[in-house]
């Protein structure tokens, strides 16, 4: 297999939808390397961007078990008080059962 050339002009490079040549790019990094400042990078968030972050933030400060709730069960328990609302259980677990597709 052979290729032929026709020219000596570099073919453009593509960044970020911007077309430059090889020469460009050459010309880029002597700057970069001369010392002078490089562009810095710059990220913007849309508002649900920044609210999932919230959210995320949110959850992973929020304790995985309630205590409170814990320490009133096994209260309620021990007293004898607790009481299980049996209609409300097999509403559930109905209603799971159905969301599951089974």
């Amino acid at each position: 297999m052979t290729s032929k050339i026709d020219s000596l002009v570099p073919a453009p490079i593509s960044f970020g939808g911007t077309a430059k040549t090889a020469a460009d790019k050459s010309a880029s990094s002597a700057v970069a390397s001369s010392g002078a400042p490089a562009p810095a990078d710059k990220v913007s968030l849309t508002g649900n961007g920044v609210r999932m972050q919230q959210l995320a933030q949110a959850v992973a400060e929020t304790p995985e078990i309630d205590t409170k709730r814990v320490a009133s069960t096994r209260s309620a328990i021990a007293s004898g008080s607790y009481r299980v609302d049996s209609q409300s259980v097999a509403a559930k677990l109905t209603r799971m059962d159905w969301e599951l597709g089974a």
